[in-house]
Protein backbone atom coordinates (compact mmCIF):
# COMPACT_ATOMS: atom_id res chain seq x y z
CA UNK A 1 0.00 0.00 0.00
CA UNK A 2 1.81 3.53 -0.83
CA UNK A 3 1.95 6.53 1.66
CA UNK A 4 -0.40 8.20 -0.75
CA UNK A 5 -3.25 5.41 -0.38
CA UNK A 6 -2.41 5.54 3.26
CA UNK A 7 -3.68 9.27 3.72
CA UNK A 8 -6.27 8.70 1.69
CA UNK A 9 -7.75 6.08 4.00
CA UNK A 10 -7.18 8.51 7.07
CA UNK A 11 -9.43 11.00 5.45
CA UNK A 12 -12.90 10.02 7.73
CA UNK A 13 -11.02 10.53 10.63
CA UNK A 14 -9.60 13.82 9.69
CA UNK A 15 -13.21 15.31 9.63
CA UNK A 16 -14.51 13.92 12.89
CA UNK A 17 -11.12 15.39 14.40
CA UNK A 18 -12.00 19.14 12.35
CA UNK A 19 -15.40 18.45 13.44
CA UNK A 20 -14.45 18.57 17.31
CA UNK A 21 -12.05 21.35 17.78
CA UNK A 22 -14.34 23.74 16.01
CA UNK A 23 -17.41 22.22 18.64
CA UNK A 24 -15.09 23.46 21.77
CA UNK A 25 -15.93 26.53 23.17
CA UNK A 26 -12.45 27.52 21.51
CA UNK A 27 -13.21 26.07 18.29
CA UNK A 28 -16.54 28.44 18.63
CA UNK A 29 -15.15 31.39 19.53
CA UNK A 30 -12.59 31.50 16.39
CA UNK A 31 -15.22 31.09 14.28
CA UNK A 32 -17.22 34.24 15.86
CA UNK A 33 -14.59 36.19 15.44
CA UNK A 34 -13.57 35.14 12.19
CA UNK A 35 -17.79 36.08 11.06
CA UNK A 36 -17.37 39.62 12.85
CA UNK A 37 -14.53 40.18 10.94
CA UNK A 38 -16.09 39.26 7.71
CA UNK A 39 -18.82 41.70 8.55
CA UNK A 40 -16.56 44.79 9.68
CA UNK A 41 -14.27 44.57 6.80
CA UNK A 42 -14.24 47.16 3.96
CA UNK A 43 -12.16 44.91 1.92
CA UNK A 44 -11.41 41.09 2.09
CA UNK A 45 -9.00 39.36 -0.19
CA UNK A 46 -8.60 35.43 -0.45
CA UNK A 47 -5.51 34.10 -1.42
CA UNK A 48 -3.32 31.06 -1.56
CA UNK A 49 -1.02 28.63 -4.19
CA UNK A 50 -1.99 25.52 -5.81
CA UNK A 51 -5.08 23.99 -3.81
CA UNK A 52 -5.22 26.97 -1.33
CA UNK A 53 -5.83 28.93 -4.24
CA UNK A 54 -8.74 26.54 -5.56
CA UNK A 55 -10.29 26.75 -1.50
CA UNK A 56 -10.09 30.99 -1.91
CA UNK A 57 -12.09 30.50 -5.01
CA UNK A 58 -14.69 28.23 -3.23
CA UNK A 59 -14.71 30.67 0.09
CA UNK A 60 -15.57 33.35 -2.86
CA UNK A 61 -18.45 31.06 -3.83
CA UNK A 62 -19.50 29.94 -0.74
CA UNK A 63 -19.73 33.65 0.64
CA UNK A 64 -21.48 35.45 -2.34
CA UNK A 65 -24.53 33.26 -1.64
CA UNK A 66 -24.20 35.01 1.55
CA UNK A 67 -24.11 38.61 0.85
CA UNK A 68 -20.57 39.19 1.27
CA UNK A 69 -17.93 39.94 -1.42
CA UNK A 70 -14.44 38.54 -1.02
CA UNK A 71 -12.10 38.77 -4.01
CA UNK A 72 -9.88 35.39 -4.86
CA UNK A 73 -6.31 36.09 -5.71
CA UNK A 74 -3.06 33.86 -6.82
CA UNK A 75 -1.04 34.44 -4.30
CA UNK A 76 2.27 34.60 -6.79
CA UNK A 77 0.37 37.11 -8.50
CA UNK A 78 -1.12 39.06 -5.40
CA UNK A 79 2.49 39.32 -4.70
CA UNK A 80 3.81 40.92 -7.45
CA UNK A 81 1.29 42.64 -9.30
CA UNK A 82 -1.24 43.32 -6.59
CA UNK A 83 -0.11 44.39 -2.95
CA UNK A 84 -1.10 48.20 -3.76
CA UNK A 85 -4.76 47.04 -4.23
CA UNK A 86 -5.06 45.92 -0.56
CA UNK A 87 -6.61 48.92 1.56
CA UNK A 88 -6.22 49.70 5.09
CA UNK A 89 -8.58 47.99 7.71
CA UNK A 90 -8.42 44.79 5.15
CA UNK A 91 -9.31 41.19 5.97
CA UNK A 92 -6.65 38.83 4.82
CA UNK A 93 -7.09 35.69 4.29
CA UNK A 94 -4.35 33.47 3.72
CA UNK A 95 -5.15 29.55 3.20
CA UNK A 96 -2.10 27.03 3.19
CA UNK A 97 -1.70 23.98 4.57
CA UNK A 98 2.03 24.43 5.25
CA UNK A 99 1.88 27.89 6.57
CA UNK A 100 5.49 27.88 4.95
CA UNK A 101 4.31 28.51 0.78
CA UNK A 102 6.99 30.95 -0.17
CA UNK A 103 4.30 33.43 -2.07
CA UNK A 104 2.01 33.41 0.68
CA UNK A 105 4.50 34.25 3.49
CA UNK A 106 6.14 36.96 1.64
CA UNK A 107 2.72 38.94 0.75
CA UNK A 108 2.55 39.06 4.70
CA UNK A 109 6.36 40.16 5.04
CA UNK A 110 6.09 43.07 2.44
CA UNK A 111 2.50 44.16 3.92
CA UNK A 112 3.97 44.20 7.16
CA UNK A 113 7.61 45.79 6.29
CA UNK A 114 5.00 48.73 4.37
CA UNK A 115 2.97 48.89 7.53
CA UNK A 116 -0.26 48.47 6.22
CA UNK A 117 -3.04 47.91 9.05
CA UNK A 118 -4.68 44.95 8.05
CA UNK A 119 -6.41 41.49 9.66
CA UNK A 120 -4.80 38.46 8.93
CA UNK A 121 -6.75 35.30 8.80
CA UNK A 122 -4.78 32.41 8.40
CA UNK A 123 -5.98 28.67 7.44
CA UNK A 124 -3.63 26.37 8.15
CA UNK A 125 -2.45 22.32 9.56
CA UNK A 126 0.57 23.73 10.72
CA UNK A 127 -0.78 26.71 13.57
CA UNK A 128 3.31 26.73 14.29
CA UNK A 129 4.12 28.14 10.77
CA UNK A 130 4.62 31.36 9.46
CA UNK A 131 1.56 32.42 8.68
CA UNK A 132 0.13 30.58 11.61
CA UNK A 133 2.07 32.59 14.03
CA UNK A 134 1.61 35.94 12.47
CA UNK A 135 -2.09 35.29 12.13
CA UNK A 136 -4.48 38.02 14.04
CA UNK A 137 -7.28 34.75 13.67
CA UNK A 138 -6.02 31.51 13.34
CA UNK A 139 -7.93 28.76 11.83
CA UNK A 140 -6.36 25.85 12.22
CA UNK A 141 -7.07 22.47 9.88
CA UNK A 142 -6.73 19.18 12.33
CA UNK A 143 -5.68 16.80 9.45
CA UNK A 144 -2.45 15.60 10.76
CA UNK A 145 0.28 15.21 9.55
CA UNK A 146 0.86 14.17 5.42
CA UNK A 147 3.48 14.47 2.95
CA UNK A 148 2.09 13.45 -0.34
CA UNK A 149 -0.24 15.21 -2.88
CA UNK A 150 -3.23 16.69 -0.92
CA UNK A 151 -6.12 14.84 0.39
CA UNK A 152 -6.80 15.01 3.96
CA UNK A 153 -5.75 18.22 4.57
CA UNK A 154 -8.20 19.79 1.15
CA UNK A 155 -11.37 18.51 2.54
CA UNK A 156 -10.36 19.84 5.95
CA UNK A 157 -9.89 23.12 4.62
CA UNK A 158 -12.66 22.82 3.26
CA UNK A 159 -14.93 21.87 5.86
CA UNK A 160 -12.94 24.99 7.87
CA UNK A 161 -14.43 27.47 5.45
CA UNK A 162 -17.50 26.13 4.90
CA UNK A 163 -18.10 26.35 9.31
CA UNK A 164 -16.95 30.04 8.51
CA UNK A 165 -19.80 30.79 5.44
CA UNK A 166 -22.22 28.71 8.26
CA UNK A 167 -21.57 31.06 11.07
CA UNK A 168 -21.78 34.19 9.06
CA UNK A 169 -25.25 33.04 8.42
CA UNK A 170 -25.76 32.52 11.66
CA UNK A 171 -25.86 28.76 11.87
CA UNK A 172 -24.08 25.84 13.80
CA UNK A 173 -23.02 22.77 11.61
CA UNK A 174 -24.23 20.25 13.41
CA UNK A 175 -21.61 17.53 14.28
CA UNK A 176 -23.69 14.72 12.79
CA UNK A 177 -23.43 16.41 9.69
CA UNK A 178 -19.98 15.64 10.10
CA UNK A 179 -20.05 12.64 11.01
CA UNK A 180 -22.00 11.48 8.58
CA UNK A 181 -19.85 12.87 5.66
CA UNK A 182 -16.75 10.58 7.58
CA UNK A 183 -19.19 8.11 7.76
CA UNK A 184 -19.25 8.32 3.54
CA UNK A 185 -16.21 8.80 2.95
CA UNK A 186 -15.31 5.73 5.02
CA UNK A 187 -18.21 3.76 3.30
CA UNK A 188 -16.98 5.25 -0.17
CA UNK A 189 -13.20 3.72 0.59
CA UNK A 190 -14.41 0.60 1.36
CA UNK A 191 -16.16 0.38 -1.42
CA UNK A 192 -13.17 0.95 -3.87
CA UNK A 193 -12.42 -2.65 -4.96
CA UNK A 194 -15.93 -2.83 -6.66
CA UNK A 195 -15.94 0.58 -8.40
CA UNK A 196 -12.50 0.93 -8.82
CA UNK A 197 -12.80 -1.59 -12.21
CA UNK A 198 -15.46 0.79 -13.85
CA UNK A 199 -13.25 4.26 -12.90
CA UNK A 200 -9.92 2.77 -14.24
CA UNK A 201 -11.76 1.42 -17.63
CA UNK A 202 -13.10 5.33 -18.18
CA UNK A 203 -9.46 6.86 -17.79
CA UNK A 204 -8.29 4.11 -20.11
CA UNK A 205 -5.12 5.12 -21.69
CA UNK A 206 -6.03 8.71 -21.81
CA UNK A 207 -3.54 11.09 -22.71
CA UNK A 208 -5.53 14.06 -20.68
CA UNK A 209 -8.23 14.60 -18.23
CA UNK A 210 -10.84 17.13 -18.03
CA UNK A 211 -12.35 17.93 -15.07
CA UNK A 212 -15.42 19.93 -15.08
CA UNK A 213 -17.67 20.79 -11.97
CA UNK A 214 -19.41 24.46 -10.89
CA UNK A 215 -20.27 26.34 -7.80
CA UNK A 216 -18.12 25.31 -5.07
CA UNK A 217 -17.48 21.64 -6.55
CA UNK A 218 -15.38 23.87 -8.56
CA UNK A 219 -12.55 23.71 -5.60
CA UNK A 220 -12.57 19.48 -5.87
CA UNK A 221 -12.68 19.51 -9.88
CA UNK A 222 -9.33 21.82 -9.60
CA UNK A 223 -7.55 19.64 -6.81
CA UNK A 224 -8.82 16.92 -8.79
CA UNK A 225 -6.97 18.07 -11.59
CA UNK A 226 -3.79 19.23 -9.76
CA UNK A 227 -3.70 15.35 -7.89
CA UNK A 228 -3.88 14.36 -11.16
CA UNK A 229 -0.71 16.06 -12.47
CA UNK A 230 1.07 15.51 -9.52
CA UNK A 231 0.53 11.78 -9.07
CA UNK A 232 -0.21 10.03 -12.53
CA UNK A 233 2.22 12.82 -14.00
CA UNK A 234 -0.80 13.38 -16.36
CA UNK A 235 -1.78 16.82 -18.42
CA UNK A 236 -5.10 17.30 -16.77
CA UNK A 237 -7.29 20.62 -16.54
CA UNK A 238 -10.17 22.18 -14.54
CA UNK A 239 -12.75 23.97 -15.89
CA UNK A 240 -16.46 25.36 -14.97
CA UNK A 241 -19.19 23.37 -17.26
CA UNK A 242 -20.35 26.64 -18.80
CA UNK A 243 -16.87 28.02 -19.39
CA UNK A 244 -16.44 24.40 -21.29
CA UNK A 245 -18.80 25.19 -24.03
CA UNK A 246 -17.21 28.05 -24.75
CA UNK A 247 -13.96 26.87 -26.80
CA UNK A 248 -12.75 23.57 -25.02
CA UNK A 249 -15.70 21.30 -26.32
CA UNK A 250 -14.14 21.50 -29.47
CA UNK A 251 -11.27 18.91 -28.31
CA UNK A 252 -13.71 16.37 -27.92
CA UNK A 253 -13.31 13.17 -30.08
CA UNK A 254 -12.72 9.79 -29.41
CA UNK A 255 -10.39 9.02 -26.80
CA UNK A 256 -10.85 12.36 -25.35
CA UNK A 257 -11.37 11.29 -21.35
CA UNK A 258 -13.93 13.86 -18.77
CA UNK A 259 -14.37 13.60 -15.36
CA UNK A 260 -17.51 15.50 -14.20
CA UNK A 261 -18.35 16.17 -10.54
CA UNK A 262 -22.09 17.15 -10.66
CA UNK A 263 -24.72 17.64 -7.35
CA UNK A 264 -28.12 16.80 -8.07
CA UNK A 265 -29.47 19.63 -5.94
CA UNK A 266 -27.17 22.32 -7.90
CA UNK A 267 -28.98 24.97 -9.97
CA UNK A 268 -26.66 23.62 -12.64
CA UNK A 269 -27.25 19.38 -12.02
CA UNK A 270 -29.37 20.00 -15.69
CA UNK A 271 -26.33 21.67 -17.23
CA UNK A 272 -24.18 19.40 -16.55
CA UNK A 273 -25.95 16.42 -17.33
CA UNK A 274 -26.56 18.11 -20.56
CA UNK A 275 -23.15 18.63 -21.06
CA UNK A 276 -22.15 14.87 -19.84
CA UNK A 277 -24.34 13.33 -23.15
CA UNK A 278 -22.73 16.38 -25.27
CA UNK A 279 -19.59 14.82 -24.41
CA UNK A 280 -20.91 11.30 -25.40
CA UNK A 281 -22.47 12.02 -28.70
CA UNK A 282 -19.05 13.49 -30.04
CA UNK A 283 -17.55 10.27 -29.10
CA UNK A 284 -15.31 11.18 -25.60
CA UNK A 285 -15.98 9.60 -22.31
CA UNK A 286 -17.31 10.37 -18.97
CA UNK A 287 -16.69 9.78 -15.39
CA UNK A 288 -19.93 11.43 -13.56
CA UNK A 289 -19.32 11.79 -9.68
CA UNK A 290 -22.78 12.28 -8.78
CA UNK A 291 -25.27 11.79 -5.26
CA UNK A 292 -28.06 9.96 -7.79
CA UNK A 293 -27.03 6.41 -9.25
CA UNK A 294 -29.68 7.44 -11.44
CA UNK A 295 -28.73 10.22 -12.45
CA UNK A 296 -27.93 9.83 -16.26
CA UNK A 297 -28.94 7.12 -18.35
CA UNK A 298 -26.74 4.40 -19.34
CA UNK A 299 -25.14 4.57 -22.70
CA UNK A 300 -21.43 3.42 -23.97
CA UNK A 301 -19.02 5.49 -22.48
CA UNK A 302 -20.73 6.77 -19.61
CA UNK A 303 -19.37 5.33 -15.99
CA UNK A 304 -21.18 6.74 -12.88
CA UNK A 305 -19.85 6.70 -9.74
CA UNK A 306 -22.60 7.79 -6.84
CA UNK A 307 -21.82 9.19 -3.17
CA UNK A 308 -23.65 9.86 -0.32
CA UNK A 309 -23.70 12.79 0.04
CA UNK A 310 -25.74 15.41 2.34
CA UNK A 311 -29.00 17.36 0.10
CA UNK A 312 -26.95 20.39 0.38
CA UNK A 313 -25.15 20.82 -2.89
CA UNK A 314 -22.28 23.07 -1.03
CA UNK A 315 -20.90 20.08 0.76
CA UNK A 316 -20.55 18.21 -2.30
CA UNK A 317 -16.79 18.85 -2.75
CA UNK A 318 -15.97 16.67 -0.22
CA UNK A 319 -17.51 13.01 -0.56
CA UNK A 320 -17.10 14.02 -4.35
CA UNK A 321 -13.54 13.96 -4.65
CA UNK A 322 -13.04 10.64 -2.94
CA UNK A 323 -13.47 8.15 -5.63
CA UNK A 324 -11.45 10.55 -8.11
CA UNK A 325 -8.76 9.98 -5.07
CA UNK A 326 -8.86 6.49 -5.28
CA UNK A 327 -9.24 5.94 -9.07
CA UNK A 328 -5.62 8.65 -9.37
CA UNK A 329 -3.66 6.90 -7.17
CA UNK A 330 -4.65 3.28 -8.60
CA UNK A 331 -4.26 4.52 -11.74
CA UNK A 332 -0.96 6.11 -11.22
CA UNK A 333 0.42 2.22 -10.24
CA UNK A 334 -1.44 0.36 -12.34
CA UNK A 335 -1.53 1.70 -15.90
CA UNK A 336 1.63 4.62 -15.34
CA UNK A 337 3.67 2.39 -13.57
CA UNK A 338 4.16 5.01 -11.16
CA UNK A 339 4.10 5.86 -7.11
CA UNK A 340 1.48 8.20 -6.79
CA UNK A 341 2.35 10.96 -4.72
CA UNK A 342 5.96 11.23 -4.65
CA UNK A 343 7.86 14.64 -5.90
CA UNK A 344 10.77 14.09 -8.45
CA UNK A 345 10.89 17.98 -9.17
CA UNK A 346 9.69 19.45 -6.67
CA UNK A 347 8.09 18.84 -3.01
CA UNK A 348 4.98 19.15 -0.85
CA UNK A 349 5.91 22.66 0.67
CA UNK A 350 6.97 24.75 -2.70
CA UNK A 351 9.83 27.25 -0.76
CA UNK A 352 11.25 28.97 -3.71
CA UNK A 353 9.64 31.01 -6.55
Amino acid sequence: MTKFLLEILEQPVAITKTSAYYEQAGGAEILDRMADALRGAPQIIATGMGSSFFLAGALSTLLASRGVSVTPLNAGELLHYGLDSIREGALLIAISQSGESFETVNIVKRLNENGVKYTLATITNEPESFLGKNAHILLPTIAGREEKTSTKTFITAYQVIYMIAARLAGSIVAPEQWDRISESIAKTLDQRDTTLPAMLRALGDAPYIQLIARGSAMAAASQSALMAMEASHTPSQAMAGGEFRHGPLEMVQPGFVSVILAHSGSATFGQLLKLTNDILNFGGRVLLVTDRADAAVAREGLTVVAVDSPANPELFAIPSIIPVQIAIEAWAREAKGIVPGEFTHGAKVTAIE
